[in-house]
Parts: structure tokens; C-alpha cells; sequence
């Protein structure tokens, strides 16, 4: 099944594939928000055909602006409106100025008249309407960060349903002009051993372009204004309070597995005290976010102390869901480019993501997405999917059950759903994209037996 771009826009990240189900979506920028509001420039044109054409009453550019107030919680939109004496003339000298009086993004209803509306450097969604002239340049949309969407305000379509869905997808482009402005204050803190920032693909040997952290650090940073600090397990160790959890009774931690527990399908292959180990892991991850007053996480080590033995070593899988349900972006990796997608989507549309470790057996046509991490909330709501508490892939102990073994979960989502998988490249520009649909892994495999999910 073939996604649609607004299917695109509200679904998931991974690292080079992953997935989440599509759904009803809750809005993650509430009405008491204190962040500040994305204030976007909108200027609305009148359309054809001429009212007096038709005793139809097209909706109104008052009742469009309304509506995306409504439905676009923490956006202000700064209105100019053509039919109402506004002349194009002082549009155009304001516009010019857009940047410098703090604007994040512009709206255009109609065609555009004069196309420097579209060249402000601004994100800038540019509105055709169904039967109106369609002089929109299309060829300047990728050189100047201009969107397309539609509206039907003369209800021209047969089915009122097409007219809902332009303007949903209208209103999913704002918010993400609304999260772009957020993105410009998210600090990510990257917790890794490794002498660069971020895992670079396919070179085992790692021999980066020269000056490799200053290069995406500084597109990140262009791209969406994000800032990025680097630690590793020498700062995590080195702090008390992360000491004395690890060594000591947590009754905070024992409540948390206990909680994961019960909601589990069932427990195998690991053993409760990896279960509290993990729990310790999310309240020291918890801790860390705290100390470097940090908004998301990419988290590449596997101690909290120094020098570990292997039945030492702890897993961030659990933490990463928990996370998730509390709408914070914590990854398991340090994957740059995934944690940025995974905040664009968790901030837009409160839609938690799986990073995946990606693969494509193109003789039967599956992608095969795989990790040790999943969101148990892939709808962003309160519904859940079950899961199965078990070992790590990467423990060092190869026994089962065992001190050492780690803990993880087996999320299992339902077969037959829509997924997206997808991922900035911020030093290309670039998003990977790939859709699908879910199949039964647990209850019979379409293409492999059940080993292979086992061994996933």
C-alpha cells in the first residue's frame, strides 16, 4: 500500500527504515502551551470565479483563517487580506522585510500575482483553490521552501470528504512550519564513546570527511537551528548520583519494572533484576536530560559506570519506550539524522517513531525493519500495543535468563496497517522515504517462518 503525502507527513522515522501506525493523531502544541507561538505571514487573494457567477457562497478568507486558528494550536497568523482594501503594493515592501521582524513562515491563498511572495527565504505553503487560475509556479517551489496544498472553498467536489482532506493536509504543513519553530530551541544531548557526533553508515572502519563534527553540527544548525552537546560514559560515571542508583536499592526503579512488567505479554529469556537494571538506565537517562537542561536524547553507551564487567553492561530499549510515552524523543543510538526526524514527527503530530536497523529481501518484496526499541503507544494516544519482555541482542552474556542478558521488548503491531519509513539526511538535503504495510510476524509469517521473528 502506497502512502499518500499526508499519510507521509504523520508517520514514522527509523534509521533507515522504521515505522509506526497510521491513525488519529492528538495535537502536541496545547492551547496553555508556554512556548512561543510560530507567527506566520498569510495573505489571502480573492479567487475566481466571480461571486456574482454563482448564488453559491464560497467559504470565506475569514472563515479559512479561523479555522486554522482553531485547529493550529500555538500559531499566530498575521493576516493581510486582499479583498479587504489591503494593496498588494505594501504587501510586497513588507515582505521583503519578513525575516527581520521575526516571522517563521508565510502562507499564500491564491495564486501568488507577484512570485517574490514565494522567494522570502521563509517555510511558505503556497494555496491553490479548485476552478481558480493556476498560474503557481511550481518549478521555484524546492529553490525557495515553498509547499503545495489545495482548497475547495466552492465545494466543487462531488465528495465533501476531498474538501476535509485539502484542508487537513493544509493544516498538517502549518504545524510543521509550527515545529520548525520549536526545533530552533530543542538542545539534543548525544551520549557516545565514539570521536564523532553521529554513527556514519556503512563505514565499519570509520574514516569520516576532515572536520566530519563540525560539518553536520553546522547543517544541523543552518537546517533547524538545533543545538547539539556530546558526552560520554567518562561524564555519566563520573556523576554521584548516577553512582549511587546504579549500586543501590531504587525503590523508584523497582515500581517502573514492576509497571513494565505487568503490562508485558509475558516475560523470556530475561529475568526481573535486568528489568530494574533498565529501569535504573531511564531514571540516570532522566537525570541527564535534566543536568544539560537537554529536550531529546541519542544515547550510544551501554554502562553507567566505568570500566563494566559483561554481566555490567545495561540496554536503553526499555527507556526509550518509556520515554515515548511521555512524548520525549530518546534514542537508543547516536543517529543524528533519526533523532532529528523523530522530533520533526513527535512535535507535529504527537506521533512516536521505532528507529530501525533496516533491510530488504527483494525477491519476496519485505522490508525487514528490526531493533530493540519500539514505541508501545504508536498512535500517540492511549491506546497500546502488546508486547513481550526479553533479552538483548547485543549481550555479552550468550546464555538466556541470566545476569547480564539485558532487557528488551518485542513490540508487536498489528499486520495490515500503512507505515512510513523515512529520515532526514541533513548534509545532503535530502528525505529518505520508503512505505508499506505491516505483516503478521507472531501468528504466521506471509514470507518467513517464525524463526526469523524470534531472532529479530
Amino acid at each position: 500500500m502506497i502512502a499518500t503525502r499526508r499519510t507521509f507527513l504523520r508517520l514514522s522515522s527509523a534509521a533507515l527504515g522504521g515505522g509506526v501506525l497510521s491513525g488519529p493523531s492528538m495535537i502536541a502544541f496545547g492551547a496553555g502551551s508556554d512556548r512561543p507561538k510560530a507567527k506566520l505571514y498569510t495573505i489571502l487573494f480573492d479567487i475566481a470565479p466571480s461571486r456574482d457567477d454563482s448564488s453559491i457562497a464560497p467559504m470565506s478568507n475569514q472563515q479559512i483563517v479561523e479555522r486554522l486558528e482553531r485547529e493550529c494550536g500555538g500559531v499566530e497568523f498575521v493576516v493581510r487580506d486582499l479583498t479587504r482594501g489591503v494593496k498588494l503594493e505594501s504587501v510586497l515592501n513588507e515582505a521583503k522585510e519578513l525575516k527581520s521582524l521575526g516571522y517563521d513562515g508565510v502562507i499564500v491563498y491564491g495564486w501568488p500575482r507577484d512570485y517574490d511572495l514565494l522567494r522570502t527565504g521563509l517555510p511558505t505553503i503556497n494555496i491553490a483553490v479548485v476552478n481558480d487560475f493556476m498560474n503557481v509556479p511550481y518549478p521555484l517551489f524546492k529553490e525557495n521552501r515553498v509547499a503545495g496544498a489545495f482548497l475547495d472553498p466552492w465545494g466543487f467536489s462531488a465528495d465533501d470528504r476531498i474538501c476535509e482532506r485539502m484542508f487537513s493536509d493544509l493544516v498538517e504543513k502549518v504545524k510543521l512550519i509550527r515545529t520548525l519553530k520549536r526545533m530552533k530551541s530543542e538542545h539534543i544531548l548525544t551520549v557516545t564513546d565514539s570521536a564523532f557526533v553521529n554513527v556514519i553508515y556503512g563505514d565499519v572502519l570509520k574514516h569520516p570527511p576532515a572536520a566530519y563534527n563540525e560539518t553536520i553540527l553546522g547543517a544541523i544548525d543552518r537546517t533547524f537551528g538545533t543545538r547539539v552537546t556530546k558526552i560520554g560514559t567518562k561524564e555519566v560515571a563520573a556523576e554521584p548520583a548516577i553512582e549511587k542508583l546504579w549500586y543501590s536499592e531504587s525503590q523508584e526503579a523497582n515500581r517502573i519494572a514492576e509497571r513494565w512488567i505487568q503490562a508485558a505479554e509475558k516475560v523470556t529469556y530475561t529475568i526481573e533484576s535486568e528489568v530494574v537494571r533498565s529501569a535504573k538506565l531511564y531514571l540516570a537517562m532522566k537525570f541527564l536530560l535534566e543536568k544539560y537542561e537537554a529536550t531529546a536524547m541519542a544515547f550510544h553507551i551501554r554502562s553507567l559506570i566505568r570500566e563494566p564487567k559483561s554481566e555490567e553492561l545495561v540496554y536503553p530499549a526499555l527507556a526509550t519506550s518509556e520515554f515515548q510515552l511521555e512524548n520525549k524523543v530518546v534514542k537508543c543510538q547516536s543517529h543524528l539524522n533519526v533523532v532529528l526526524s523523530e522530533m520533526i514527527l513527535q512535535y507535529a503530530y504527537n506521533r512516536p517513531s521505532m528507529l530501525g536497523d533496516y533491510s530488504v529481501d527483494t525477491y519476496n518484496n519485505v522490508s525487514c525493519v528490526q531493533h530493540c526499541e519500539g514505541p508501545w503507544n504508536p498512535w500517540g494516544d492511549e491506546r497500546r500495543v502488546p508486547y513481550i519482555l526479553t533479552d538483548h541482542r547485543e549481550r555479552r552474556i550468550r546464555g538466556r535468563a541470566a545476569t547480564g542478558v539485558g532487557a528488551a521488548s518485542w513490540v508487536l503491531y498489528p499486520a495490515g496497517e500503512p507505515v512510513t519509513m523515512w529520515q532526514v539526511d541533513v548534509l545532503n538535503k535530502e528525505v529518505l522515504m520508503h512505505t508499506g504495510t505491516t505483516v503478521p510476524m507472531l501468528t504466521g509469517p506471509v514470507k518467513f517462518r517464525d524463526h526469523l521473528w524470534e531472532m529479530m
